[in-house]
């Protein structure tokens, strides 16, 4: 373990904070577990439209900061790097306080808009979360580059394990509704924010604040089109379930929200790449170094296809007894949706945005994204005229997500002129899932007819044993190495060398 403490090398960082968030998600479907069997689907459903607020309208006011603070930390003395983030915490408490007022005063125009009146005193009750929330957006960008992200790590799931008890044990043992999970909500933000700032100037400690050569208007030009990216993401983002809530009520809502959700694994493990990749390509000087980085780049992908397409292709044929297992019976119809996310998970995975952040093109970026914001919310429109149903709106979504990736990587094939997917690597991407689909098919007609009476938990804890055990037997035929992604952190953790 303390090999795995001391390697500094990106592979290690990205498990770091793939740990981290991976222990974040587990114990948040923990906790939507627990909700979605206490309250009833109304009370959920205005839980989950909280949440979804929060989630889309903190996109702007982060305002590009903390991808700001990771691309110029690296350039900076620790002096000088304790100065850019006092700077920054003061920006992020000032866009917390306007957050949180605009949520306290706009609770009853958002309620009405999405035409749930319990959604106004809800809010209400949540609007001190993103004064105590978005100060802490800094810590990840610190430990990346420190080298350090075993300590966000640990905050997070620290931060997830004092949520869990505050929301849930509240709703289990005193009162199941919803206000009384988002007060606990609002006193786990108190502390973690406490322990937040501990961490944050952890690493500055002894050093005196000095002014570097960075200008705060170098900082805006760059967090602006990043912003303004933001904003396009959060029009992107927010569309489906928009429409979901206004249209259909609280109850799809519930059932939508808990099904249409990016594979928790799939989204630790693109940020934990974006994460890494995006000081990896700030430092580049020299056109040899960013070839390397290139090259990193794409071992990256090939890596993250041998972790996550074998999932993902296991839950899209089990996504009934995955869903059930995690909220009961009663949200058997959030598969559906499930299933359909899971289909964009295996293209939309890759970040690109690294080389846009290297070669200055954040405003082609923010440009893609207002595009494609526009298109998801009139093609969403029209399908609800057309056709208004909650399973439409979850097509045309994922069918706007998809292009926006493609559109993504054409710009940087045949404009900037840098092939990312070269022929091998798609040859390399379809072998994964052709050969998870063939492991798949045999489980499915060999395995599951003898266990599929069992309960859910049952049924996935065999399939999913059997589905790797032949996954890797059968992987020499295809030529593939599944074992390739743990083996370093292996040899980190019995401080082996690779």
């Amino acid at each position: 373990m303390i090999g795995l403490l001391k390697d500094k090398r990106n592979i290690v960082q990205a498990f770091w904070l793939a740990f981290g968030k991976l222990s974040s998600f587990a114990l948040a479907f923990i906790s939507a577990a627990i909700l979605s069997r206490f309250l009833s689907k109304e009370d959920y459903g205005t839980y989950k439209q909280v949440m979804y607020i929060y989630a889309s309208f903190s996109l702007i006011f982060a305002a590009g900061l903390p991808e700001t603070l990771t691309y110029f930390l690296p350039k900076l003395t620790k002096s000088e790097g304790k100065h850019l983030v006092n700077q920054f915490e003061i920006a992020f408490i000032l866009l917390g306080l306007v957050f949180s007022l605009s949520l306290y005063f706009g609770a009853p125009l958002i309620a009405s808009v999405l035409k749930n009146p319990a959604l106004e005193e809800a809010l209400k009750i949540y609007t001190p979360v993103p004064l105590l929330l978005l100060p802490t957006f800094a810590m990840e960008s610190i430990y990346m580059c420190e080298q350090k992200s075993y300590y966000q790590a640990m905050y997070t799931v620290l931060s997830r394990i004092t949520i869990l008890c505050c929301i849930t044990l509240p709703v289990i043992f005193y009162k199941a509704n919803c206000m009384v999970a988002l007060q606990g909500l609002v006193i786990s933000s108190f502390c973690m924010m406490i322990v937040a700032f501990f961490l944050i100037y952890k690493p500055y400690r002894g050093y005196l604040p000095q002014k570097s050569t960075l200008h705060m208007r170098d900082v805006v030009y760059y967090a602006i089109p990043l912003m303004s990216a933001d904003l396009s993401l959060m029009l992107f983002n927010s569309a489906d379930q928009f429409f979901i809530s206004r249209y259909f009520g609280e109850v799809v809502f519930a059932e939508f929200s808990n099904g249409f959700i990016q594979f928790p694994l799939a989204t630790m493990v693109s940020g934990a790449v974006l994460t890494v990749l995006i000081p990896l390509f700030s430092k580049v000087n020299t056109p040899k170094g960013f070839e390397a980085a290139i090259q990193s780049w794409q071992n990256a992908i090939k890596k993250t296809c041998l972790l996550l397409y074998p999932l993902l292709t296991f839950c899209l044929v089990f996504a009934t007894e995955v869903v059930i297992f995690i909220y009961g019976k009663d949200y058997a119809n959030s598969a559906i949706y499930f299933r359909i996310i899971l289909l964009s998970n295996f293209i939309n995975i890759y970040p690109f945005l690294p080389i846009l952040l290297a070669l200055k093109k954040l405003k082609v970026y923010s440009s893609f994204y207002f595009l494609s914001a526009i298109s998801i919310w009139v093609t969403e429109a029209i399908a609800i005229n057309l056709y208004p149903s909650p399973v439409t709106i979850a097509w045309v979504s994922i069918t706007n997500t998809i292009l926006l990736v493609i559109a993504f990587y054409i710009y940087i094939k045949y404009k900037l002129h840098i092939t990312v997917f070269t022929g091998n690597i798609l040859l390399f991407l379809s072998k994964v899932v052709i050969h998870s689909a063939i492991v798949l098919t045999i489980i499915r007609w060999t395995v599951y007819p003898l266990v599929k009476s069992y309960p859910p938990i049952i049924i996935l804890i065999i399939a999913f044993s059997a589905f790797y055990l032949l996954l890797i037997v059968s992987s020499k035929v295809f030529k593939l190495d599944y074992l390739a992604v743990v083996t370093p952190l292996f040899h980190s953790l019995t401080n082996k060398k690779s």
